[in-house]
């Protein structure tokens, strides 16, 4: 419930392809990949989110991002720039 679920309305049109590479140290011929092509994107975004809130000195996010959590660490933390003349 923390988060949206997204809608094919919010995706960008994308085409898919195939590509099939049997391995021969099977008698099935087939690899195993499991959701290896997940692991690594929820780091990124969290990692990302960091980045963003870097100017308000935001150095780590404990997961789930929920919008109130994100918010609430805006509201406490000042901008690094807050107060420096140009």
């Amino acid at each position: 419930m923390d988060y949206a679920v997204p809608r094919a309305a919010n995706l960008p049109r994308f085409q898919l392809a195939r590509t099939e590479t049997p391995t021969p140290v099977n008698p099935l011929g087939v690899k195993g990949i499991g959701e290896a092509g997940t692991i690594g994107s929820t780091p990124a975004v969290v990692g990302a989110v960091v980045d963003a809130l870097a100017p308000f000195g935001v150095t780590h996010i404990d997961m789930p991002l929920t919008p109130q959590k994100i918010w609430r660490l805006c509201r406490e933390k000042k901008p690094a720039m807050a107060g420096r003349r140009r």
